[in-house]
């Protein structure tokens, strides 16, 4: 009887973050019978980056040969009350819902931007210059030097991620619409693979 015990953990207040697996049409192009494929997910692990990859490649071992898949997490942890909460009332309101996809409804519930927990935004900086990012780092020190900032290496560029907003008008005029995209709440790409 003791396996009817599994998932009984107490709610905490651990950090919660969306997990993203997807092999999308636009990086498969030239792969024969390709079908888009993802997998999504709420956990606890997104710090723990080993437990996570395992999970990846496995994700990447069901593709077709010379498939490129993506992992991505978001970039702000979730607000678990606020998950537990609007779960229920989409269950409430949907008695019908196949319940076989619980983890793909749960993760676009809790990526709504209503469910953040943290504020920090993301710039998808398309320059794959390792100097010009740094530069772009500095501008943004020169607005506000209190900012921390972290930068992620990405398949096109860099993703820089500030703890928090501020006024980003000159610094988005600057580099151009073309080459700097501020997201407020969005998935970060932390790794990519080609299935050999």
């Amino acid at each position: 009887m003791k396996n009817f015990l599994w998932g009984t953990e107490s709610f905490n207040d651990t950090p919660i973050f969306v997990v993203l697996f997807v092999s999308r049409n636009k990086d498969n192009k030239d792969i024969e019978g390709f079908t888009e494929r993802r997998m999504s997910f709420i956990t606890h692990d997104a710090a723990d980056a080993d437990r996570l990859k395992e999970r990846f490649y496995d994700f990447v071992s069901h593709g077709k040969k010379g498939e490129l898949s993506r992992m991505y997490y978001s970039v702000n942890a979730r607000d678990g009350a606020k998950i537990h909460k609007a779960l229920l009332h989409f269950l409430f309101d949907n008695p019908d819902f196949n319940l076989c996809s619980i983890n793909s409804k749960l993760a676009g519930i809790a990526a709504a931007k209503e469910n953040a927990a943290t504020k920090h935004w993301m710039f998808d900086f398309d320059i794959d210059s390792g100097e010009d990012v740094l530069l772009f780092y500095a501008d943004i020190k020169a607005i506000d030097n209190e900012i921390n900032i972290t930068m992620h290496k990405t398949p096109h560029g860099y993703a820089v991620i500030t703890d928090r907003g501020f006024d980003t008008r000159d610094l988005l005029k600057k580099w151009g619409a073309d080459k700097v995209t501020l997201k407020r709440d969005d998935l970060l790409c932390v790794d990519w693979k080609t299935k050999e």
